[in-house]
């Protein structure tokens, strides 16, 4: 039996997860906490294959139903929103975007941009999304963006060397927003934001694998104990610190939920 608490973590709430599993380390020497990072998809693939997760931050709390179910689940907690937004290359600091000449810049022949594998990360998958739902805000926009030249779907790496040049990528804003990148917020229409566009957002859907269709929604991250996990109550416990975190203060629009049954969770705030 492990005396670790392993802890599953999507990028986007890597840094919130850190600073939890340092505190974590502190109170608990005796369960001491450890951190996988990863596409949300894949994560709970993972889990599901018999990798030993006690507790799953996902960036897509629409996973978690479509993916594990009432089997492997009996409840979660949304921890915080967000929004897509476009963002330059960091290794490009002469690059700059902003909400009034995005268009221009992400259409132009020579532009290249990226988004995460839409198979394995729930910000690819956004991104897909976001650029069906460009029609809404400019008719013909879906398709000049999902067959432009220049895009570019970046495969997880072994090797960050192995990075693809490019100028522009989708991205979280919390994440754009830590980084500092220059960034430009995209119409609410598309940018997956938005409790009352909710209806317009379903209207976009993603085959993420041959059984399993992906919906657009407001975007939601959410953390759950899975039924398998092997450290149940230090899980619990550790979820319970992880939402004592000011999600505002990482860039995080707050959106906070609790469903289902099972959980000892506290979620407290909104």
């Amino acid at each position: 039996m492990s005396q670790n608490l392993h802890v599953f973590t999507a990028g986007v709430a890597a840094e919130v997860t850190g600073l939890t599993i340092d505190r974590w380390n502190v109170r608990r020497p005796d369960c001491p906490a450890r951190m996988t990072r990863g596409g949300s998809v894949e994560g709970v693939r993972r889990y599901l294959a018999g990798e030993g997760f006690d507790l799953l931050i996902l960036a897509d709390d629409a996973l978690i139903p479509l993916l594990l179910g009432p089997g492997e689940c009996s409840g979660y907690v949304v921890f915080a929103g967000n929004r897509m937004v476009l963002a330059a290359s960091p290794d490009k600091p002469e690059l700059t975007i902003s909400s009034g000449d995005w268009l221009d810049k992400i259409l132009d022949p020579g532009t290249r941009f990226f988004h995460f594998d839409p198979k394995a990360d729930p910000g690819g998958y956004r991104a897909v999304l976001t650029m069906t739902l460009a029609d809404r805000f400019e008719p013909g926009l879906t398709d000049k963006l999902l067959n432009h030249p220049g895009r570019l779907i970046q495969k997880p790496l072994k090797n960050p060397a192995d990075k693809p040049d490019f100028d522009y990528f989708f991205l979280y804003y919390s994440m754009a927003k830590k980084r500092g990148l220059s960034m430009a917020e995209l119409p609410e229409v598309m940018d997956l934001s938005q409790d009352s566009l909710a209806s317009v957002y379903a209207t976009a859907r993603f085959e993420i694998d041959d059984r399993t269709t992906v919906v657009g929604t407001p975007i939601a991250h959410a953390l759950t104990v899975p039924a398998r996990a092997e450290h149940k109550e230090a899980a619990r416990e550790f979820g319970e610190m992880f939402l004592e975190n000011d999600f505002e203060a990482f860039n995080f629009p707050v959106r906070r939920k609790s469903f289902g049954t099972g959980l000892t969770f506290q979620p407290g705030g909104n």
